[in-house]
């Protein structure tokens, strides 16, 4: 149900919108269509839209710099489906040999949770410390409203 999304280099989102944050703990060899084979790190976001909660995939290929953002276009409404994704999520990543850990995002203070948003690649120039609207940052092009990109937003962790 995950797609890479080409266009998408990362993303900004309020600190409040990010239901959920998990990270890789370990980095294993991936191979991403497109780009060069190497270890790589995983990040899956969920994040509450207008639209319900979306969940995104971010892998951090740290020897090329480069990231590879796959999305569905599945939104979230309810809790049971909400949990569904963030499962599908989890099996995507550890189908490559990731082993995920959930850094319990909710719970950290809100000064950890921007500090957090800061140092992860996800979110690396985007707003999430200090607020704003979500958008998708295409390389070379600057964000634009949420409302203006309710596809791609869609897409990209139905409205990471």
């Amino acid at each position: 149900m995950f797609s890479l999304d080409d266009q998408a280099r990362g993303l900004e989102a309020a600190r409040e919108q990010v239901a959920a944050l998990f990270q890789s703990i370990n980095a294993p060899h991936v191979v991403v269509p497109g780009r060069r084979a190497g270890p790589a790190q995983a990040f899956i976001a969920c994040l509450r839209g207008t639209h319900g909660f979306s969940v995104g995939v971010y892998l951090w290929l740290s020897e090329t710099k480069e990231c590879a953002v796959y999305t569905t276009p599945a939104t979230a409404q309810t809790p049971e489906e909400y949990r569904a994704l963030q499962t599908e999520a989890l099996g995507f990543v550890e189908s490559m040999g990731f082993m995920m850990d959930n850094l319990n995002f909710r719970s950290l203070s809100p000064e950890h949770q921007a500090e957090l948003l800061q140092s992860v690649p996800v979110w690396r120039g985007g707003r999430a410390a200090t607020g704003g609207t979500p958008t998708v940052s295409p390389p070379g092009q600057p964000g634009t409203p949420a409302a203006q990109t309710g596809a791609a937003l869609a897409r990209l962790f139905s409205s990471f």
